[in-house]
């Protein structure tokens, strides 16, 4: 094993989240040598955040829209 592997780095031995090993990968430019890995952690944070930001969203759908179709549906057809 190389002294310039990832896990030998200093910078990266104690990395608590995903989210400095990444920002670590970029200061030590690891990110270059290691593209996918960068790029996956990246994915991983970002479909972290649009998870959270759609169920987030479809909440507050649910919120308007439920009093409205309460609404349409109590008042009588013509």
């Amino acid at each position: 094993m190389s002294s310039n592997h990832v896990l030998n780095h200093p910078k990266l031995k104690n990395m608590s989240s995903i989210a400095d090993l990444c920002q670590g990968l970029v200061e030590t430019e690891k990110s270059i040598i290691y593209p996918l890995v960068d790029r996956l952690i990246q994915l991983i944070l970002t479909l972290r955040v649009l998870t959270i930001t759609t169920k987030q969203i479809l909440y507050l759908v649910i919120l308007i829209l439920a009093p409205l179709i309460n609404n349409s549906n109590s008042v009588p057809a013509s």
